[in-house]
């Protein structure tokens, strides 16, 4: 059985992610879909938990919904596409389909097969060194090279290069797809024909908006949202602060995607700021994004090592299915273990052991981030959701 693959965040899921969830739809009966973990990209929390957005996305026609671990959830554009294009191939997906700026997927392979050519990256290397960010210097390289310069300004453009590339790095037979995005951009507060981003959203659910913005999320998921339901980081800021103050500047050494001494800046600046957008704002420098300031911040408040940094899940999670997810489960369909319980998770490797425990403490801690704040030990007692079971 073959199934079509949407990697996603759904932080919150809206209903621009809908009209990518019923393109997607058209292409196969089985739509599968690998979500943000409780930490996500932009180095925070998610605004809803995982099994709340995974809730959504069931009842959004998703046939499919598995987790994408904090370790790969919560890291940079590459490592985030290796997981979400590793599982979803482990899921039975040949097909993956996302949106982009473009719409264009012929400009979006081309530009890969350039930022996957020899050569590259020492041109990438070289323009670094003025100082400007990863993301500047591998635009003026790409430009350099013959790629147009405005398609590596968008960053859902830029996403689908790194699902392509993912796929290149894997060796993986996968087939891509896009839809043009319509409506806000990335990150925009403006309204455009009815669609919004989703940090217009999040920060209106963070003034406890959630009537006014449900206008903006698909009829299948209004009414259900609650102010319980809605993570802050500012709940975790002292948490944050005094575990960044404990540590040395040795112990930073290891985080995901640290380089060049950054541990130094983040352990003297720990230790004047007094809130997090100080700290942030402390270890900012130009060549620094400020969402790969938030994860390191984040990693190490996490206890998060680069062990497992760019390299593929060691196993699948599936937190929902229907029933046609469920007989697509029923066929075996890759390499690792695709599992549904917590207790399947004792029976394989150590590497799958060290990624489950990793999961379990980022949840503990995510659940303090919450409008009711959770005990611990809800990863090992999370509930399979079944989309009958929703209804």
């Amino acid at each position: 059985m073959s199934a079509v693959g949407i990697i996603a965040e759904f932080n919150p899921l809206h209903t621009g992610h809908k009209r990518l969830i019923d393109y997607a739809k058209t292409l196969d009966d089985n739509v599968a879909c690998v979500i943000s973990g409780n930490f996500v990209q932009r180095g925070d929390v998610a605004i809803i938990s995982k099994q709340q957005r995974a809730k959504f996305a069931l009842l959004c026609g998703v046939d499919i919904v598995a987790e994408l671990p904090v370790l790969w959830s919560m890291s940079t554009a590459q490592n985030f596409a290796l997981g979400g294009v590793w599982q979803l191939y482990n899921l039975g997906c040949r097909k993956i389909v996302f949106g982009s700026e473009c719409g264009d997927i012929d400009a979006l392979i081309n530009a890969a097969d350039v930022l996957n050519s020899d050569g590259f990256f020492e041109k990438v290397s070289e323009k670094a060194k003025s100082g400007v960010t990863f993301a500047v210097a591998r635009e003026n390289a790409a430009q350099e090279m013959g790629v147009d310069f405005t398609l590596l300004r968008g960053a859902n453009n830029n996403l689908g290069i790194e699902y392509i590339l993912a796929a290149k790095k894997l060796n993986l037979p996968i087939e891509f797809q896009t839809i043009k995005r319509i409506g806000a951009g990335h990150n925009s507060n403006e309204i455009d024909d009815g669609f919004v981003s989703s940090s217009f959203i999040r920060e209106e659910l963070l003034k406890s908006n959630i009537g006014y913005t449900e206008r903006f999320m698909p009829r299948e998921i209004r009414g259900i949202i609650n102010p319980e339901h809605i993570a802050d980081i500012k709940r975790l800021e002292n948490a944050i602060l005094c575990s960044l103050r404990t540590k040395s500047a040795n112990d930073l050494k290891n985080l995901p995607d640290i380089s060049e001494g950054l541990e130094n800046k983040i352990y003297f600046s720990a230790r004047v700021a007094t809130s997090l957008d100080e700290l942030y704002n402390m270890i900012k420098t130009k060549r620094y994004t400020m969402a790969r300031i938030r994860r390191l911040v984040l990693s190490a408040f996490l206890a998060l090592d680069n062990r497992f940094f760019m390299t593929p899940p060691p196993y699948v999670r599936v937190l929902g299915f229907n029933s046609n997810g469920l007989e697509h489960l029923k066929m075996p369909q890759g390499i690792i273990p695709v599992i549904t319980r917590a207790l399947q998770i004792k029976n394989l490797d150590d590497d799958a052991i060290k990624v489950f425990e990793t999961e379990c403490r980022a949840t503990d801690i995510y659940n303090l981030a919450l409008g009711v704040p959770l005990e611990c030990g809800s990863e090992q007692k999370m509930k399979l959701l079944k989309t009958e079971e929703l209804l």
